[in-house]
């Protein structure tokens, strides 16, 4: 068996807490983690209460090579996601960076440009890809695709302190505005006569929640010609931003609704996704991203028109096999040579086009 990769956690804030960090310290035979890159101290500490307690703290990329990084894991707000990653790349470091990893379309090419100089993958933090699950629902889309008629993705999402609270040893961010260099960002990749609440519905609703499920329906539309930008009927916000949906026709015979709704009253986070053919009907229902306890579940109901009969097959996996642990292992994978690619660039790109579009055709 191959040696743990050694890896450098670059950011130790939330997502890092409620996910990552409790997923290296149970892969130990898939990664170590060498350094751990942060400057809040308050994040530091947290990082020493989480059992690393021993990984030496760095303030640069470069200080972590030479402490034995051989890969990154960059968790850092994403408005510095690309000077962070090109950083990591130029230090010999290849990437695997949380999503959006960026909302900028010229920051994906240029991106993808230092990824071809360097020749070291950057890869997209998508985790929702590796469910055995929904991979189970992508392959029941895929098969039926000609017969496809719609596909939806419902969320209720509290997206406030409580959902995470007792993951962090700490006390988690309250919901509030986006930061200056988030706003500064965000004009930039939407441009000047972009409006507020299109750039809060892009950095949050659109491009912060739905971008999972946009690069879902992705996979799904793979190598079948079909393609969400330039196929948009129209896109719509409400309740102050809290709401966001929009609808694409990737053709005559296929429509996709998604919608996002914050509701931080809901204490549960709630995700449906369903796809209808011609046929049958397959819902996937997905809990909180950071539940270990919980699991996806897969419900397929088909009808046979000639004997009249249904059938309904339901299927689970194991709770603790999280998207997050699976993305890790496939990465692991990938760093050793062992495993194919994950969702990159490429995908990125074509998510934030589409997520894109939908925000500035936002009222």
């Amino acid at each position: 068996m191959a040696a743990p990769v050694p890896v450098v956690l670059v950011g130790a804030g939330k997502v890092a807490h409620a996910a990552h960090l409790r997923e290296i310290r149970d892969l130990p035979a898939e990664l170590r983690l060498a350094a751990v890159v942060e400057s809040d101290p308050a994040h530091i500490a947290a990082v020493r209460a989480s059992g690393f307690g021993e990984v030496p703290v760095r303030g640069s990329i470069a200080e972590a090579v030479r402490a034995g990084a051989r890969a990154a894991l960059v968790c850092t707000p994403w408005w510095t996601h690309r000077a962070v990653v090109e950083e990591c790349l130029s230090a010999g470091l290849p990437v695997l960076c949380e999503k959006p990893v960026s909302l900028d379309l010229g920051e994906v090419d240029a991106l993808a440009a230092v990824e071809l100089r360097t020749g070291l993958p950057v890869a997209a933090g998508y985790m929702k890809r590796h469910d055995p699950v929904v991979r189970l629902f992508l392959d029941h889309c895929r098969e039926r695709l000609d017969r496809a008629r719609r596909l939806t993705v419902d969320i209720h999402d509290p997206n406030a302190p409580h959902q995470v609270a007792h993951l962090l040893p700490y006390e988690p961010p309250p919901f509030g505005p986006q930061p200056a260099p988030a706003r500064e960002a965000l004009a930039r990749a939407l441009g000047p006569d972009s409006t507020g609440a299109q750039r809060e519905a892009y950095a949050r609703g659109l491009g912060g929640s739905l971008i999972h499920q946009v690069n879902l329906v992705h996979a799904v539309l793979a190598g079948s010609g079909r393609e969400l930008a330039g196929r948009l009927l129209h896109a719509d916000g409400w309740a102050a931003g809290a709401g966001v949906s929009c609808r694409w026709r990737p053709d005559d015979g296929l429509v996709v609704d998604l919608t996002h709704q914050r509701v931080p009253g809901h204490r549960r986070y709630r995700e449906v996704l369903e796809f209808t053919a011609e046929d049958g009907v397959a819902t996937l229902s997905l809990p909180s991203p950071y539940a270990r306890d919980e699991t996806a579940t897969l419900t397929v109901e088909t009808w046979d028109a000639g004997s009249g009969l249904a059938e309904r097959r339901v299927r689970t996996a194991e709770p603790g096999n999280t998207g997050f642990r699976r993305q890790l292992v496939a990465w692991a994978r990938q760093l050793s040579g062992e495993g194919g690619a994950l969702p990159g660039l490429a995908d990125v790109r074509r998510d934030a086009r589409a997520v894109r579009e939908a925000a500035l055709r936002l009222a």
